[in-house]
């Protein structure tokens, strides 16, 4: 097991050390690959300050915003064309793979002129782009359910909407949890480019903030979070699969279902887990629209602040301008038509 850990991330540790290497020993220029201490240190005054927090609240609100209106849209769109129109999802299939290909940012253009540059586009952006993955991985769960669990549950004469929910939704979670883990993923990188083409706050604007004002740790600093996030979130969701599904994994491949020392403990989440669950979504969702609206509200009142003053010193300027030119403007005679008068001079 140590062997193996030790394996496994040698060749980050080699990269780390060439990294803080390389800038000290003059293989690189310092000033544009400065040191991995250097990136360390840019992100310990972030955090100390309060700056990184802000941008990962405000960044994992949108994800998860988006992420949920995807599945919102995905699900039942994948067990109503599974199910219950399979001709039309063969008719459309073409086209969805289609539209699945289509790059978001050549989208973002049609997005900002039906939602405007708010919150709103964002979070068309980045349901756009988990979508498909959802809607695909859902339509192959439900298509994949043993009929004789379809059979079993209707000779009992339950209800339609009790064999969705208790027979074919739990056979299909495991496949559709696959799906909800490849949209996570590319949330979580999209929204990053998202918030580099417009946004007041987040980690990408952080990113690109730095990058405008030439601040080249933080930029770095940024890059590393990302990445480390992106890990960490994959790693979180494949544990949690494992957690959840491992029992029904095994049961289904014929294995019996034993706990083996030192593994994870299957667990199965009822009402309430579930409840839990959706109460910590939401709680966090409020604060987090919370913190988006006031930084926005910030943003427009500095933007707000700014202009007034760029129209009182044009005002001012305009004052001047007006005064001088009635002190200084030649006599009438002299004046000629074809005299200039741009930026208000003469």
């Amino acid at each position: 097991m140590v062997e193996r850990l030790i394996l496994r991330w040698s060749g980050v540790a080699i990269f780390l050390v060439l990294w803080e290497a390389a800038p000290r020993l003059g293989w690189v220029d310092a000033q544009f690959a400065p040191p991995f201490s250097t990136v360390l240190r840019a992100i310990g005054e972030l955090a100390l300050d309060g700056t990184l927090a802000e941008h990962l609240v405000i960044s994992f609100w949108r994800a998860a915003t988006g992420l949920l209106v995807a599945a919102a849209i995905g699900i039942p769109a994948g067990f109503l064309l599974g199910l219950r129109l399979p001709a039309w999802a063969r008719v459309l299939d073409p086209y969805l793979r289609v539209l699945s290909q289509v790059n978001p940012f050549s989208l973002m253009p049609v997005f900002v002129l039906f939602f405007g540059l708010g919150e709103t586009a964002k979070i068309v952006v980045i349901a756009w782009v988990s979508l498909w993955p959802i809607l695909f991985y859902t339509i192959t769960a439900v298509r994949g359910v043993d009929p004789v669990l379809v059979k079993s549950g209707r000779s009992f004469g339950i209800t339609t909407n009790d064999l969705y929910l208790k027979v074919i939704l739990p056979a299909a979670l495991p496949v559709i949890f696959v799906g909800l883990r490849i949209g996570a993923g590319l949330v979580f990188f999209m929204i990053v480019a998202v918030e580099m083409l417009g946004a007041n706050a987040g980690i990408g604007w952080l990113v690109h903030n730095s990058a405008m004002n030439y601040m080249i740790p933080r930029i770095y600093a940024g890059t590393v979070f990302i990445v480390v996030l992106g890990y960490l979130l994959n790693r979180f969701l494949l544990i949690l699969e494992r957690i959840l599904f491992a029992a029904n994994q095994e049961e289904q491949a014929g294995v019996v279902v034993t706990q083996r020392p030192g593994s994870l403990p299957s667990w199965r989440p009822g009402w309430k887990s579930a409840v839990i669950a959706a109460s910590m979504i939401f709680v966090f969702l409020v604060a987090g629209g919370i913190e988006v609206y006031e930084t926005n509200v910030r943003a427009a009142s500095l933007d707000g602040y700014i202009g007034r003053q760029e129209e009182t010193e044009k005002e001012t300027a305009g004052g001047l301008q007006g005064w001088f030119k009635s002190c200084c403007r030649p006599p009438r005679s002299v004046r000629k038509d074809h005299m200039v008068t741009s930026g208000g001079g003469f």
